[in-house]
């Protein structure tokens, strides 16, 4: 086998797409995965001026680009690739490299079109929930303002512990609002982790929830890396959810724990759970009439979860009831 057949083999086998141009821009090769990923022929390529398939280029600036490049230098970009009515965005790697003394710009090119796609519904995602809680925050510190007007001055007729216990849940729901537009405003990513103890959050997050008669105990503790104003906002988001639904069986049990060996932790409750073809939907900020729950309570801690990298499943509890398990958690 001489060279050129082992280049033509090695390049045909690499599994992404391959062209060669010259000093005049125009294609001296292409390989199979290149030309299928234009939907087109190598014959059809071969020839073409680089501008015709990449718009971005700009045939009276390509001499000016041409001489831009070192021998051996390599460049990356992400741009579109287009032939005939076929457009496709690629990741892109340039090198310039020398045969027999001739310079040539060998490049490969990988389609990232699911990758694109991820990112716009990310983007759109974003957006729509960036406008919803600007609005709800809006529309919640109207009253919340107003309540703890009225709250100072009933703290001049009444001294009982309730008034602190109140003043303590208002400021919980501003921190909550101010959390929720974070959470919007700085896309997904926890960059602020520090160490907490799991049974520490939970018995803070106790403290915000009206929990009735539901009996909450906690079996075990861990410690991990964690937003420790989001943590507790799942907690209390999913201990509501419990004392919610559980209830209707009576009095409900609630059990916050950590599962085996570190990894995470859960919280299960002894009410009539979830079926398992309404598990995934109930982190869905919409849903169907009749469904478990209706609002934002389990949509955000699904978006607090994945913020933390951290992964949440649905399943049954030992009994019976409804089991949320968080894992993924980094140990502190």
């Amino acid at each position: 086998m001489d060279r050129a057949e082992m280049f033509e083999k090695m390049v045909e086998s690499v599994g992404v797409g391959v062209a060669v141009y010259g000093e005049d821009g125009r294609y001296v090769y292409v390989n199979e995965a290149y030309a299928e990923l234009l939907d087109t022929e190598r014959e059809s390529l071969v020839g073409t001026p680089l501008w015709t398939v990449v718009p971005d280029f700009e045939a009276d600036r390509f001499e000016e680009y041409w001489e831009s490049l070192d021998d051996g230098e390599t460049r990356t970009d992400e741009t579109v690739h287009e032939f005939g009515d076929t457009q496709v965005p690629v990741s892109a790697v340039t090198t310039r490299h020398r045969l027999e003394g001739v310079p040539y710009h060998f490049g490969t090119i990988q389609d990232i079109s699911e990758l694109k796609a991820r990112e716009r519904e990310l983007r759109e995602k974003n957006e729509r929930l960036e406008a919803f809680t600007a609005v709800v925050s809006h529309d919640l510190r109207n009253p919340l303002s107003v309540a703890k007007g009225y709250l100072q001055v009933l703290r001049e007729d009444v001294d009982r512990d309730e008034v602190e216990l109140i003043e303590s849940s208002l400021d919980r729901m501003s921190i909550l609002l101010d959390d929720l537009l974070r959470l919007a405003r700085e896309g997904h990513s926890v960059d602020d982790a520090e160490p907490v103890s799991l049974a520490g959050v939970v018995a803070a997050a106790r403290q915000t929830v009206r929990t009735d008669e539901a009996t909450v105990t906690a079996e075990g503790d861990i410690r991990f890396l964690a937003d420790e104003s989001r943590l507790q906002q799942l907690l209390e988001n999913l201990l509501r959810n419990s004392v919610e639904h559980a209830s209707e069986n009576g009095a409900p049990t609630i059990v916050v724990g950590a599962l085996p060996e570190g990894t995470g932790f859960f919280i299960e409750d002894d009410g009539p759970g979830i079926p398992s073809d309404e598990r995934e939907a109930v982190f869905s900020p919409i849903q169907s009439e009749g469904s478990r729950g209706v609002g934002l309570g389990l949509a955000i801690v699904n978006e607090i979860v994945e913020a933390h990298d951290w992964s949440i499943r649905v399943t049954e509890g030992r009994a019976g009831g409804a089991r949320f398990e968080i894992t993924g958690v980094e140990p502190a």
